[in-house]
C-alpha cells in the first residue's frame, strides 16, 4: 500500500494529494520563483529558469516524494507529465 502525501502548489495555492513515491528534485538555489515550473529530460538534466532571466540546464538526482520533511518546498513531478515539476511545499498527512 502506498502512502499519500498532500502537497501544497506554491503558484496556484491548489492543495492535493500524491504517492509517496511521486518524483521531486531539489530546488535550485537560482530558481526563478515567478515561473515555478521546470522540465526533466531522459538523461536527468533539469531545465529551468534562474533569477538572473537564464535557461539552465543541470543534472540532478530525482528522490522519492517520502524523502522530503513537511514544509520543506521542492520542485514536484506534474500528474499526468513525467517531465514537468512544478513548485510544491510538502503537508504530509497523518497514517
Amino acid at each position: 500500500m502506498r502512502r499519500i502525501i498532500t502537497i501544497v502548489d506554491l503558484k496556484t495555492g491548489a492543495v492535493s494529494a500524491r504517492a509517496s513515491d511521486t518524483r521531486t528534485l531539489d530546488l535550485p538555489v537560482d530558481f526563478d520563483l515567478e515561473s515555478a515550473v521546470a522540465a526533466l529530460d531522459a538523461r536527468s538534466h533539469v531545465r529551468y529558469r534562474s533569477t538572473r532571466g537564464k535557461d539552465i540546464s543541470i543534472l540532478v538526482h530525482p528522490r522519492p516524494l517520502s524523502w522530503r520533511v513537511r514544509g520543506e518546498e521542492c520542485l514536484i513531478a506534474d500528474d499526468g507529465a513525467a517531465s514537468a515539476y512544478s513548485l510544491c511545499a510538502v503537508e504530509p498527512t497523518a497514517d
